[in-house]
């Protein structure tokens, strides 16, 4: 799995633009998003990567793509720290969490780590897929 990185103009139309990009392509999303200044960062993952590329290469919207994991916890305080700490403690940084499902009483995440390796090996049974 992968999440895409898009970095774009913080204005009026831009997340419409990218969305509708992929909707004609019938990609299905998991959308975040965040601006500061005049730039905005969206993150997303699809339910068909292949389209999603074909789409924003289509679209000339520019991406970045970065290899996740996804990563289960419970849907209550805490829990991501858990995580996190046992990442940390193994000098392994986040460098990507998107929550993609919140149902039941748990929460996954897709997750991009500078050590996909290590953390697989770490977090265990936390690993989904």
């Amino acid at each position: 799995m992968n999440i895409f990185t898009i970095d774009m103009k913080n204005q009026p139309g831009e997340l419409a633009h990218v969305c509708e990009v992929l909707g004609q392509r019938n990609v299905n999303l998991e959308v975040g998003g965040v601006t500061a200044g005049d730039h905005g960062l969206v993150f997303l993952t699809a339910s068909d990567e292949g389209a999603a590329r074909a789409a924003l290469d289509a679209g000339k919207v520019p991406y970045t793509e970065h290899p996740a994991i996804k990563v289960k916890c419970a849907d209550q305080p805490g829990e991501v720290s858990r995580f996190a700490r046992k990442l940390s403690d193994a000098n392994i940084n986040i460098e990507g969490l998107l929550p993609i499902s919140i149902c039941g009483g748990e929460v996954v995440f897709a997750t991009c780590t500078d050590n996909l390796d290590g953390a697989r090996r770490i977090l265990g049974d936390q690993i989904v897929g």
